[in-house]
């Protein structure tokens, strides 16, 4: 959704073996062809959103053909899933994941969906968009902030199980960023990926990664994590009125850890 952790999630990776690891890569697919999924469904805009596949396999026919493509990027679940799929068969997907309130105060920390930051319209789909995956309580110029941010976090969600669905054959990887910090849970991970980790992954673990701290200063905001736990219950609360049946799979609760295994280092 933006706001999990995608960038610390792409320097991770980029340190194992025999992995190119980018977060969001140009053509990043914002903009423009953010607009064209808002306005239109996706076999209109196929062709112009093929660029993507163009940038991939330009970078794949210069590697080695052992090695993996990593690329975390919010937009693919909104502006490009199609297209890789349909040009590539050995995709394998991750839903990255954390703790939906921590998400919100982050997008209200940073103004998104506000009326004084603009950088958001380029990124995020509107919960009213010709592809959205579950209807919004609402249209959008009757939603405050706190609702359309929501909304559009609630849509990406249900894009995500709308993708398994749709493609039931391709395997996907879910975890939540909270995991990440932890050796065990990384290591865990990457064998399910089939990476292996080197001295650089362990070093890496846990790391800080796009803060923002600066466009936190900006638009900084006063709520609270418990006040975004109560507008999502609202929120919630109305969907559930209007009879929208929500993703099961929002990820309302803090991340409990599993139990330590002994794993030993595989290097």
């Amino acid at each position: 959704s933006g706001r999990c952790g995608s960038q610390y999630l792409a320097k991770l990776i980029g340190t194992t073996l025999k992995t190119k690891s980018f977060h969001e890569p140009a053509p990043d697919m914002s903009g423009v062809y953010l607009h064209m999924i808002n306005a239109f469904p996706y076999h209109r805009t196929f062709r112009q959103r093929s660029i993507k596949v163009q940038a991939i396999s330009s970078f794949l026919r210069q590697n080695p053909s052992s090695h993996t493509y990593c690329e975390t990027n919010h937009m693919f679940i909104k502006t490009f899933f199609d297209v890789v799929l349909n040009a590539y068969h050995n995709v394998e997907v991750i839903i990255l994941r954390r703790e939906l309130p921590l998400v919100l105060k982050s997008f209200l920390d940073l103004g998104y969906f506000g009326p004084n930051e603009k950088s958001w319209k380029r990124w995020m789909s509107s919960p009213n968009a010709v592809t959205a995956a579950i209807s919004c309580i609402d249209s959008v110029d009757h939603l405050d902030q706190v609702d359309l941010c929501i909304a559009y976090l609630i849509d990406i969600e249900a894009r995500s199980l709308r993708f398994r669905r749709t493609y039931p054959h391709i395997k996907v990887h879910e975890v939540r960023i909270e995991a990440l910090n932890d050796y065990a849970e990384v290591f865990r991970f990457l064998t399910r990926l089939g990476l292996s980790p080197t001295r650089r992954t362990i070093k890496t673990i846990g790391s800080r990664t796009n803060l923002r701290l600066e466009a936190k200063k900006r638009y900084s905001s006063s709520a609270k994590v418990e006040y975004c736990r109560k507008r999502i219950h609202e929120y919630i609360g109305k969907a559930s009125a209007l009879g929208i049946e929500l993703p099961s799979t929002l990820p309302l609760i803090p991340f409990e850890k599993k139990p330590e295994a002994n794993l030993d280092a595989p290097f």
